[in-house]
């Protein structure tokens, strides 16, 4: 009987550490379950904040040059998404857009007043660079 006991004894005792440790690790589960859920949503938040800043279109531009270097799209595609995307960029800045030869129109030619001379243009020091070959580096 005294052996009965003890095995019994042993297997109520075997099941409370069995369910204290069933408890525990369901517990710790649980907290890494919502540690991923909370890291997930994070990352979430961080791509579609990283996604907008991405529409500038600055970044548009970026895109779109790289993908012309690396043949994907043509040159001529390239300027017209170039003179699109400067256009918004101009625009988003509050810089008045540069006078190109489409937009230019025709005007009556300044006469210089003859009450005010004519001041020389400012010396700035920089030296326009010979004519030479054409290296294919264009402002942009």
């Amino acid at each position: 009987m005294a052996a009965l006991e003890a095995i019994v004894l042993s297997f109520v005792l075997a099941d409370e550490r069995t369910m204290q440790l069933l408890v525990t690790s369901l517990c710790l589960v649980a907290a890494l379950l919502v540690a991923a859920v909370v890291v997930a949503l994070v990352n979430r938040w961080r791509r579609q904040r990283d996604v907008k800043d991405d529409l500038s279109p600055n970044a548009q531009l970026a895109h779109f040059r790289s993908l012309y270097e690396a043949g994907t799209i043509s040159a001529e595609e390239f300027e017209r998404l170039r003179a699109v995307l400067s256009a918004r960029m101009r625009e988003s800045l509050g810089v008045p857009a540069a006078a190109g030869p489409e937009s230019r129109q025709p005007t009556a030619p300044e006469t210089p007043s003859s009450d005010k001379p004519e001041a020389p243009p400012p010396q700035t020091g920089i030296q326009r660079p010979p004519d030479g070959p054409d290296t294919g580096v264009r402002p942009a």
